[in-house]
């Protein structure tokens, strides 16, 4: 099932997503944010970003559900990852709160494990696939669903946000380092440091040209102006790569500054360099006239993240939960 229509409860009608259903999809999550208590409704940005890294496979990695009156119903889509260890698939979808408890979740899920399983099928691979998704962890609609067609939880997650107006503690670098702001001439050595520092981090990809851009640092929330780097002469040691969504900002009305990625290279971990990247990045924001700081960290992270985030006076505000199903 792609480009044709096919008939659920004989009432729907399914079709790939098109770039036209952008206003209908920022809509129907809108919809949603008082019943799901969700932070916000996907922003135009976010869905073309969607649109970009799907490329030609729109066609055949995405549906929209169209209902009896026309509207959109539901969405799914699907990314894959092919990579030495395993082939992974991040699958998504969300159905409008008034056509919620008529089957669409269950169909949607079983129509994106079925199609990820054709992507693995044309692959010359001999490694796991591995079919990922995740929801905010009072979401129990969605849990008992994840885990009825054998889904587990295998991460938890928080989102973290701390009050720029408190007190920001003054960290210096070691004195053998730099800090320096972000350049395009440095993008690339950043994306090695990123490689490094990441390697032994659940859940992240060796990072390509490709994958650097598309989710870093070429989407529109990125700010080269507020993301530093610790430098080691030439070397970059640690980072802190920082966005700011001013869609999202305009959405809830609080200016917040988000810490995408912050990280340092072995050799260099237990200096306090992450930490004069973070004041640095939270002075910044303030400067900037953001109100909070905000960051998701991987409860499990074997670094010590999650203890130096409260250090800095973050606080959890929100925890998510990654729900896996390996295939073979």
């Amino acid at each position: 099932m792609t480009t044709q229509t096919k008939t659920v409860h004989s009432t729907y009608t399914w079709r790939a997503i098109q770039q036209s259903d952008i206003i209908a999809i920022r809509e129907m999550t809108a919809a949603a944010v008082e019943v799901d208590k969700s932070e916000g409704s996907a922003t135009e940005e976010s869905l073309n970003q969607i649109f970009q890294i799907l490329g030609e496979r729109v066609e055949t990695n995405t549906q929209a559900c169209i209902a009896p009156d026309g509207n959109l119903a539901a969405i799914a889509f699907f990314l894959t990852r092919p990579g030495e260890a395993e082939y992974l698939a991040m699958i998504d979808g969300h159905v409008h709160v008034d056509h919620r408890r008529k089957g669409l979740g269950s169909y949607i899920l079983g129509w994106l494990e079925s199609r990820a399983r054709e992507d693995y099928e044309n692959i010359d691979l001999d490694v796991p696939m591995v079919i990922r998704t995740s929801c905010a962890d009072h979401l129990q609609d969605r849990i008992d669903l994840f885990e009825a067609n054998g889904f587990e939880a295998s991460r938890y997650s928080y989102k973290m946000q701390r009050d720029l107006h408190l007190p920001i503690t003054e960290k210096s670098l070691p004195s053998s380092l730099q800090l320096k702001g972000w350049t395009k001439e440095l993008d690339q050595s950043m994306m090695a440091a990123f490689n490094e520092a990441f390697q032994e981090q659940w859940g992240v990809p060796e990072m390509d040209e490709q994958l650097w851009e598309q989710f870093f640092t070429g989407v529109p929330q990125f700010r080269p102006d507020l993301t530093y780097l610790a430098m080691d002469g030439e070397t970059i040691v640690g980072f802190c790569l920082n966005w700011v969504d001013q869609a999202k900002n305009e959405q809830t009305g609080i200016q917040e500054g988000f810490i995408e990625a912050v990280g340092v290279i072995p050799e260099w971990r237990g200096k306090g360099v992450a930490s004069a990247l973070l004041g640095q990045s939270m002075r910044e924001f303030l400067a900037a006239g953001m109100e909070r700081a905000a960051l998701d960290v991987d409860t499990q992270n074997p670094t010590g993240a999650l203890g130096l985030y409260e250090k800095l006076g973050f606080e959890a505000v929100r925890r998510t939960i990654t729900f896996t199903k390996v295939i073979r």
